[in-house]
């Protein structure tokens, strides 16, 4: 793959069309993107579009905005008047570079995929850069003019390698604050700093919920106390649940409060995350107990499955994959069948899985219970664990071919393609 040609193509096809523009006469315009490059891993990396804009188009076309920062209408390029999708803007040389990149991203694998991927996006983003060398000093677009590339998942990061950190700060000045507030943060004492990331979680300012959350996840024991104190009188009762979960500390007072939140909270959500929290720290035997209760049935499930889903790896600590928990609900209380199966249905959020998970999963090919063959099928469906270490696997999924369960067959085809691919 000739990088450095694509990266003259991006600019040489973006020049071109904001001097079309500009010979046009248009206000001067104060931004423009490469944006909306779609990609998915082993299959496809978009090439961009390009948009431009203008503070009179602007005002014209959202009166009524409000200053939102990076992410706010005046720097998203799928709200500006002008927008071109790759067959409008793109030159010859840059349209003839999408074959040759779609080969290299999947000639080898997940690994190779999304190395390939960064490497695309250094690329877009030093186009960016070399257009706002370009365009520094031109008179016909603003006096802070900027190209930069906006992306969904790269987000500011992504758009700062686009520009110089002057015009970074001075453009988006709250990405900056952000940054200024973390590291006053960090000089406080550690009760100090936990106390102010729980406040985040309910007003969030600088640093908002997300980032907050991740943080207390991380911090575990030191915030342990605090977490409890907010699962029983905070207003985010349910996200104070799954931070315990997830930070993995299994403390008796944890424990203790997680378990009153289930049996008697007043809030679904927080229920069910307080299910699900005592399911990552590995309260089974009482999780298992409730499953006894009608009223609490549901929540047994949600606890004992919660290992088996995506929210799972998001833990301070990494779980193993372990169906014996829910084999053990489905034996004991088969009524909960129906609802395991939806709650692990093909298409919810699996755990992902690694080579010390792959024996488990073999093991779950052969299950009782169709809904742990189901997502075994499907969680071996990792091509980055390596044929070689999934031998017994596709032997076994090979045998899954002839299932009782047809909707088994049918994901363990899926998952053999993949793998065999």
């Amino acid at each position: 793959m000739d990088w450095k040609a694509l990266e003259n193509s991006l600019v040489d096809s973006a020049r071109a069309t904001l001097e079309a523009l500009l010979a046009d006469g248009v206000a001067p315009l104060y931004g423009a993107a490469f944006h909306a490059s779609y990609r998915e891993e082993e299959r496809v990396i978009d090439l961009p579009s390009f948009a431009a804009n203008s503070l009179a188009a602007l005002d014209e076309d959202h009166p009524r905005r409000k200053q939102q920062g990076f992410w706010g209408v005046q720097w998203n390029p799928a709200d500006w008047r002008w927008d071109w999708l790759l067959e409008d803007y793109g030159n010859a040389a840059l349209n003839a570079l999408d074959e040759p990149l779609q080969a290299y991203a999947n000639r080898a694998g997940p690994d190779a995929w999304q190395a390939a991927e960064q490497r695309f996006l250094r690329t877009v983003a030093r186009a960016a850069k070399a257009l706002n060398r370009i365009y520094a000093r031109d008179p016909r677009v603003a006096k802070d003019f900027i190209v930069f590339f906006h992306d969904e998942y790269g987000g500011p990061e992504l758009a700062a390698k686009s520009l110089s950190p002057r015009q970074f700060v001075h453009h988006f000045p709250e990405q900056d604050a952000t940054e200024q507030e973390r590291r006053r943060v960090a000089t406080l004492a550690e009760d100090q700093q936990v106390s102010y990331y729980l406040n985040c979680l309910s007003r969030p300012q600088a640093i908002d919920g997300e980032e907050a959350s991740r943080w207390l996840i991380g911090r575990g024991r030191s915030a342990t106390a605090a977490l409890v104190h907010t699962l029983q009188n905070g207003p985010q009762r349910w996200r104070a649940a799954m931070i315990l979960g997830l930070a993995g500390v299994a403390e008796a007072a944890a424990i203790d409060a997680l378990r009153l939140q289930v049996v008697n909270g007043k809030d679904p959500s927080t229920r069910r995350w307080s299910a699900s929290a005592l399911g990552y720290l590995g309260d089974f035997d009482w999780l298992l107990a409730q499953a006894a209760d009608a009223q609490l049935a549901n929540l047994s499930v949600a606890g004992c499955c919660a290992s088996l889903r995506a929210f799972r790896d998001q833990g301070a600590q990494r779980l193993v994959l372990d169906y014996r928990p829910l084999e053990t609900l489905l034996q004991r209380y088969p009524q909960c069948a129906t609802e395991a199966e939806e709650t692990i249905k093909p298409g919810s959020s699996y755990c992902t899985i690694d080579t010390s998970d792959i024996d488990e999963a073999v093991r779950g090919l052969t299950s009782e219970h169709v809904a742990i063959r189901r997502h075994a099928a499907c969680v071996l469906n990792n091509r980055r664990l390596g044929k070689r270490k999934l031998a017994a696997a596709l032997a076994a999924l090979q045998e899954c071919l002839k299932d009782a369960d047809p909707k088994v067959a049918y994901l363990a085809g899926l998952t053999l393609e993949s793998l065999q691919h």
